[in-house]
């Protein structure tokens, strides 16, 4: 009895640290909410907990749809365009507990080329799309007003956004799991005018942690919570919540030695006080896909994130993030 206990004890062991080693690429989603205004706010993208010495590299492509039009007489948003927001982040492993990080984003707001695909996907399976097809294709208009407050960006804009910077590290590991925690401020870097930045500086802090599945189930889980302050950004308007709470979970559903599947759900207080959803109701968004490791250094994922909770997000999120870990 004793060596089947042994024997048993050796093999969990055993496949918990082989999960580890595998999870070397498992990591989140890179998930922002690119609504015009919640994507202001210094909500930054998971990441992986375990810190690889030397340089990490994540680039991200995402291209967003957007469609809100909601009018309650005394408020009103209008959001018809696309936002493209490319990321570039890069972090210095100083040793496996401690690590230093920057976000290098380009933004870009105009009428884009989404539309019509969108509108056949409605079409096609007969789903709602809120009004979409009855405005003229591949418009751009951003427009919020409330009693006391006035937005509206109907000019195509692109540039350097908001940059950030974030120390984090790891003060908990086990074979199946770690745990860390990433504090970090967001430069007033992009142009408030053109809806590229803020306009204010930025600050977040995360506890987030990775685990093996308590099971023989080749899955890994990823989960963070954390909070953002923000100075008064103009765009929001007087009504702005300046300390919003946020959380994700993702689960990694590892296939081969290659490819994996992933969800992941994202959410985030409102960043308003009002009725109107896209500005004054929590955020959550639904991500999908697919992650295929051409090496043990380089992977690539295809996902694409939906808004859970309507106009809260933009309609549909595209997106491709190619990743490079140390040996």
């Amino acid at each position: 009895m004793n060596g089947i206990s042994r024997k048993f004890t050796i093999n969990i062991a055993g496949f918990s640290g082989v999960l580890l080693s595998t999870a070397t690429f498992s990591q989140p989603l890179y998930v922002e909410n690119l609504s015009p205004l919640a994507g202001l706010i210094a909500i930054p993208a998971p990441i992986e907990p375990p810190i690889h010495e030397g340089i990490s590299a994540d680039l991200n492509f995402a291209v967003a749809s957007h469609w809100v039009n909601e009018d309650n007489g005394a408020e009103a948003v209008f959001f018809d365009g696309e936002t493209q927001r490319h990321s570039l982040h890069l972090e210095y492993g100083i040793n496996s507990d401690w690590a230093v990080s920057l976000t290098l984003p380009y933004v870009s707001h105009d009428s884009g080329f989404l539309d019509g695909l969108i509108n056949n996907w409605h079409d096609a399976f007969g789903l709602s799309d809120g009004g979409r097809a009855l405005y003229p294709e591949d418009q751009f208009s951003y427009r919020f007003t409330t009693p006391n407050h006035a937005f509206d960006l109907n000019e195509s804009s692109n540039g350097i956004g908001d940059v950030r910077l974030a120390v984090r590290n790891v003060w908990y590991r086990n074979n199946s799991s770690q745990v860390g925690w990433r504090l970090g401020y967001q430069f007033a870097t992009g142009d408030e005018d053109k809806l590229l930045g803020a306009g204010v500086g930025q600050a977040f802090g995360e506890l987030h942690f990775s685990g093996a599945h308590l099971s023989d189930l080749p899955l890994t889980w990823h989960g963070r919570i954390g909070a953002t302050y923000s100075g008064d950004i103009d765009s929001i308007g007087p009504d702005q919540n300046n300390v919003l709470w946020y959380a994700g979970l993702s689960g990694d559903w590892r296939l081969t030695e290659r490819w994996s599947l992933l969800a992941q759900i994202d959410s985030h207080a409102a960043i308003a006080d009002g009725e109107i959803d896209a500005v004054g109701s929590m955020a959550a968004m639904l991500s999908l896909g697919a992650r295929y490791r051409f090496t043990p250094q380089w992977t690539v994922d295809l996902s694409f994130i939906e808004d859970i909770a309507v106009e809260t997000a933009p309609d549909v999120t595209f997106q491709a993030t190619l990743s490079y870990r140390p040996e």
